[in-house]
């Protein structure tokens, strides 16, 4: 893994160093962001007993999964694909150009390009052969469990500097859109594109206890107390409140 932790290093230092002090901070956290869900990722390797090729694949994309983020935020300056572009593809052909998986055999390669284009979908496709879906399964419970971690505090003091993280939603008191709330009433993963404002990205990232794949991510999000210091943020209302018992009994199951 030393090859491809430096080939990171070096794809996505240019971007930090060349990086206004205004987009420095936005830019770090990304470059943050890929090494801890990586670390993510060896956790949930570390607790399965996967092939020793689907291992390493798997933390190989997990380190890569972000790629797309370094050029859509240098282009767009914006991490809202809705206003930019679908940063899991734009990965995927950043990998391919700028050659970062060379060396690497192509059936390993083709697997973690195919979970670094899909990693940000909604849902995975049925079709996906069993290696891959396990592999991008890593890299989204990986992802998943950081991000929580990185916005409860940007959600939790909203202020200036924080716009990109938080794809650019402004504080609603007391707002919450239906179809979030529903999404999660039915067990199900809430939708980026019905945010309208923060609390649908409290409740979206509640919402993710219901698309945990592995028993260390839903142990995690449990030990961390993400739900609990979610809940603070939200709304006091019964509608809300309701939501806690079904969120940890999918966590706890």
């Amino acid at each position: 893994m030393k090859k491809f932790k430096e080939t990171f290093i070096d794809f996505a230092t240019p971007y930090l160093r060349n990086a206004t002090e205004e987009d420095k901070a936005d830019i770090q956290l990304k470059f943050d962001h890929s090494f801890d869900v990586f670390d993510n990722s060896c956790n949930i390797c570390d607790s399965l007993s996967l092939p020793s090729e689907l291992d390493e694949t798997s933390r190989i994309a997990a380190l890569f999964h972000d790629t797309g983020r370094f050029p859509q935020y240098l282009k767009y300056k914006t991490f809202r694909d809705a206003d930019s572009c679908n940063h899991g593809k734009l990965g995927a052909r950043t990998v391919l150009k700028n050659k970062l998986l060379d060396g690497l055999p192509r059936r390993q390669r083709n697997t973690v390009l195919g979970a670094i284009a899909m990693h940000n979908r909604n849902k995975l496709p049925d079709f996906i052969s069993k290696e891959l879906r396990i592999c991008t399964e890593i890299v989204r419970d990986s992802d998943k469990i950081d991000i929580i971690k990185v916005l409860i505090p940007h959600l939790q003091h909203v202020g200036t500097g924080n716009e990109a993280p938080l794809m650019g939603l402004t504080e609603k008191p007391d707002v919450v859109t239906e179809s979030i709330v529903k999404a999660l009433k039915q067990g199900k993963q809430g939708a980026y594109n019905e945010m309208s404002c923060l609390n649908d990205f409290r409740l979206l990232l509640l919402s993710w206890a219901f698309d945990l794949n592995f028993e260390w991510s839903r142990k995690e999000m449990l030990r961390r107390e993400y739900v609990e210091q979610i809940m603070e943020q939200l709304p006091a209302t019964k509608q809300i409140h309701d939501l806690y018992k079904p969120v940890m009994e999918q966590l706890n199951s």
